[in-house]
C-alpha cells in the first residue's frame, strides 16, 4: 500500500463526509497521536504478514480514534479492495477525497486498488478527485496574516497537525511593519526587569546603520502563561505569538513546545517546572525522560528554534549537585529557577537582531538558528576566549550560569558573522550492524528492570544509561553534517563533562579512513569506576569555520547502584538499596531493595547471581535472569521460571513507587 504512511493532517474544524462523521477538534491531536502512532505500527505489521483483514480491522480501529481523517479512511478502502469488498472500498474512498485525499493520479496508479480499477464508479472517483484538487476542503485551515512586531494568534483556523512528526504546523505570514525598523531603533531596550543590559547601546548602533537585520521576522513563544514574559515590545519587529483561549483547556499552550514556523525563527522559553509528587523535575530533564520529548526538542531545534528551560533544582544545589542524566544542545538550560531564563533569551533575541541581513538569511535557509545561537553563547562565555577554550571541558555544562553570559561579545561576535562564517552542526547516528555489532544488554535479562538501555537517540543528542554489568562497553558513532549539503567537514570528539580518563575515543578497529575526524568514532567507556555522567561532544567544521554547536552523547549511571568489580573486571555485586542515599531519577530507575552478588565457574563463565533482602538470600537466578526452582544433585540449576519486573505501590507518600518482580509463565529446563 503506497499511501499507507502519508502523513495524515486532520482538518482543524469540522467538516462533514457521507455519513457525518465529526472531526476531532484541532486541540485533541496531540492527545491522540500516541495512538495513531500505534495503529500504524500494526497496519505496517500486517501489511508486511500480508494479513489483509488484519489491515481491515486496524484501520477501523483507528477511524474510532480519529474519526474523518482521510488517510486512514483511504488505507481502509486499500484494505477492503485487496478483501474484494468492492462496494464498501468505494464507499471509504469517496470518503477519503471528501475529506481531502485528491491527489487523482496515486489514486489511478495505486496497485492496492488492481481489484476494483475497472469499475464505473471508480473511475468516477479518480475524476471527482481531478475535480476537487484545486478546491478547498471544508474547514481547511487557512494562513492567518499578522503584523511584524504585533501579537499573532494560533487557532482553530490556522493550524494543522502533522501526524508523521507529532507537531502542529502554523499557518502564519507577517506583513510588513507599519514603521521601519531605522525609524524604531529607540525601542529597542534588550531589557530584564526594566533595566537595560550592556549590548543595548551596541545593538541600536547596528540597527541605525542598517547593517543589521533586526528582529523583523522573529517569534517570540512564551510557554509557562506568562509567568516568565519577555517584553518583546522591548524588540522592534519581534512578533509575539500566541494561543487562542480555546487551547488551554487542552493545554496545548503550556510546557514543552509543539508547533513549527516554517520560514521563521522561533524564541522561546518554558520558567516552569514539576515541583511536587515523587516524579518531580525541571521541564528541561523532562525533555530527557518523557518519551518522545527529546525527539520533538530535536526536530524543533533543527527547524531554527531556539529554547531557554531553567534547572530549577536539578543543577547546582549542594545536596543535589547536576542530577541531569544526559546534556543536549536541543534546550539552552539556564542555572536557577524562574526568571534566570530571561538573560539567556534576551541575549538570544539581541544577538538575531545583530545578524548581518545575508548571514540571518543563510542560517534561516540552512535551518542552523538553534545551533548557531548555542555555538555563540557557549563560544562568547567569560573565560572563554579561544576555540581551544571552547573545546575544552567546562566549556559545555548541562545548565549554564548568568555570571558567565557576556552579551556584548555575543552581540558583537554575532554581527561579525559572515555567511561562510557559518559554522555546521554534527547530526548523530549511533552504529549497530553486521560489521560492528553492538549487543545491549536485554531489559528483565542482563538487569532488573524492564527500561531501555537508550534514553533517547536524536540527531543532535543521544542519551544511554549503562545497565548492563560488563565491566566495559564499546559503541561506535557516526557523525554527519547538518546541513548535509556543507562539504569537506571534520569533526573532533571531546569529553566535555565527566571523568575523562574513562572514555577512550578512537578509530573504529579494522578501519584507517574512517576516522574521529571523518566522522566515524569508536567509544569505550569503563563503567567498573563510574559513579557520575559523562558526556562526549562532538563539533563539526568546515574550511574557514571555527568548530560549531556540540552534538552530545551522554552515558550515565543509575546513582542509586554501588557496584562493586573484581580485580579481572567480572562484576561481583550491585547494591540497589542506594546505600550513598543518592537522589537517583525514578523515571531512570525506580527504588528496589535487595542486592545481587555474582558468581562464576573455575573457567570464569557467568553461573548466575544470588539476590538477598537486608542480607539474607532469598532467590537465585541463571545468567539470564530466570528465577531458579529447583537444583540438581550438585547444585547446578535445573529448572527455572522467567520473570516480570513491574512498579507496585507502597504506601509511603514519599516514595510510592517501588520496582518489584513476579514469575512470568511456568517453570523451564535449564540447558
Amino acid at each position: 500500500m503506497r499511501n499507507l504512511l502519508a502523513i495524515a493532517l486532520l482538518l482543524a474544524a469540522c467538516a462533514c463526509g457521507a455519513d457525518e462523521e465529526r472531526i476531532l477538534s484541532i486541540w485533541d491531536l496531540p492527545r491522540v497521536f500516541p495512538q495513531h502512532c500505534m495503529y500504524r505500527a500494526r497496519l505496517v505489521d500486517a501489511l508486511r504478514r500480508g494479513d489483509i483483514p488484519a489491515m481491515e480491522s486496524v484501520c477501523r480501529a483507528a477511524l474510532t480514534v480519529l474519526p474523518g481523517d482521510a488517510t486512514w479512511h483511504y488505507n481502509l478502502a486499500c484494505a477492503l479492495a485487496y478483501r474484494e469488498k468492492p462496494d464498501l472500498a468505494l464507499e471509504e474512498l469517496d470518503k477519503a477525497i471528501g475529506f481531502g485525499f485528491r491527489d487523482a493520479d496515486a489514486i489511478a496508479k495505486d496497485h492496492d486498488f488492481a481489484r476494483i480499477n475497472d469499475l464505473p464508479r471508480f473511475k468516477e472517483l479518480v475524476e471527482k478527485a481531478r475535480a476537487l484538487a484545486r478546491q478547498p476542503v471544508p474547514g481547511r485551515p487557512v494562513p492567518a496574516y499578522a503584523t511584524a512586531g504585533a501579537t499573532a494568534t494560533l487557532c482553530e483556523t490556522n493550524l494543522v497537525f502533522d501526524f508523521e512528526a507529532g507537531v502542529y504546523d502554523a499557518l502564519l505570514q507577517l506583513a510588513p511593519p507599519k514603521k521601519p525598523l531605522n525609524a524604531m531603533v529607540t525601542n529597542f531596550h534588550a531589557s530584564v526587569a526594566r533595566l537595560k543590559l550592556p549590548e543595548t547601546a551596541i545593538v541600536r548602533g547596528y540597527l541605525s546603520d542598517g547593517t543589521a537585520a533586526g528582529n523583523t521576522g522573529d517569534l517570540y513563544v512564551n510557554r509557562d502563561r506568562g509567568h516568565s514574559r519577555t517584553v518583546f515590545t522591548d524588540f522592534p519587529h519581534l512578533t509575539d505569538v500566541r494561543f487562542a483561549a480555546s487551547a488551554r483547556p487542552f493545554n496545548v499552550d503550556v510546557n514543552h513546545p509543539n508547533t513549527r514556523f516554517p520560514g521563521h525563527a522561533v524564541f522561546g522559553n518554558i520558567s516552569r517546572g514539576i515541583t511536587s509528587g515523587f516524579f518531580w523535575r525541571s521541564m528541561a530533564r523532562a525533555s530527557f525522560t518523557e518519551p518522545g520529548l527529546a525527539a520533538r526538542m530535536d526536530l524543533l531545534y533543527r527547524s531554527n528554534q531556539f529554547w531557554v528551560l531553567p534547572c530549577v533544582n536539578d543543577f547546582g544545589k549542594p545536596e543535589l549537585g547536576d542530577i541531569f542524566p544526559a546534556n543536549a544542545p536541543f534546550q539552552f538550560v539556564s542555572q536557577g529557577a524562574s526568571w534566570s531564563d530571561l538573560p539567556f533569551m534576551q541575549a538570544a533575541l539581541s544577538a538575531s537582531a545583530s545578524f548581518l541581513r545575508p548571514t540571518k538569511q543563510a542560517i534561516l535557509r540552512r535551518r542552523l538558528m538553534g545551533p548557531t545561537l548555542q555555538w555563540l553563547l557557549r563560544r562568547t562565555q567569560v573565560g572563554v576566549k579561544s576555540e581551544s577554550d571552547y573545546l575544552r571541558a567546562g566549556s559545555h555544562p548541562a545548565a549554564f550560569s548568568s555570571k558567565r553570559l557576556n552579551a556584548v561579545a555575543l552581540v558583537e561576535m554575532a554581527h561579525a558573522l559572515q555567511p561562510a562564517d557559518i559554522p555546521p552542526a554534527a547530526s548523530l547516528q549511533m552504529i549497530n550492524s553486521r560489521t560492528f555489532p553492538i549487543r545491549f544488554p536485554v531489559p528483565g535479562e542482563d538487569y532488573p528492570d524492564n527500561l531501555s538501555e537508550v534514553l533517547f537517540n536524536t540527531s543532535s543528542a543521544i542519551g544511554i544509561v549503562l545497565r548492563g554489568t560488563e565491566g566495559e562497553r564499546t559503541f561506535l558513532f557516526r557523525a554527519q553534517p547538518f546541513p548535509e549539503q556543507d562539504p569537506h567537514v571534520t569533526y573532533t570528539w571531546r569529553v566535555v563533562n565527566g571523568d575523562a580518563g574513562a572514555v577512550k575515543i578512537g578509530t573504529p578497529l579494522g578501519e584507517t579512513f574512517n576516522t574521529p575526524e571523518r566522522g566515524f568514532a569508536q567509544i569505550t567507556v569503563d563503567r567498573r569506576a563510574l559513579t557520575g555522567r559523562i558526556d562526549v561532544a562532538c563539533f563539526a567544521k568546515t574550511h574557514g569555520t571555527e568548530y560549531g554547536a556540540p552534538s552530545i552523547i551522554s552515558f550515565s549511571v543509575v546513582p542509586q547502584e554501588k557496584r562493586v568489580y573484581r580485580p579481572d573486571g567480572r562484576l561481583e555485586s550491585i547494591d540497589y538499596t542506594n546505600p550513598e542515599m543518592a537522589y537517583s531519577d525514578p523515571a531512570i530507575a525506580l527504588p528496589r531493595r535487595w542486592k545481587d552478588t555474582y558468581s562464576y565457574a573455575p573457567d570464569g563463565a557467568p553461573l548466575g547471581f544470588s539476590r538477598s533482602y537486608n542480607g539474607k538470600e532469598t532467590a537465585f537466578f541463571t545468567p539470564k535472569g530466570a528465577r531458579v526452582v529447583e537444583r540438581n544433585a550438585d547444585g547446578t540449576p535445573k529448572r527455572a521460571v522467567a520473570i516480570v519486573y513491574t512498579a507496585r505501590q507502597t504506601g509511603d507518600k514519599l516514595q510510592p513507587l517501588e520496582l518489584t518482580y513476579t514469575d512470568n509463565g511456568e517453570p523451564f529446563d535449564v540447558k
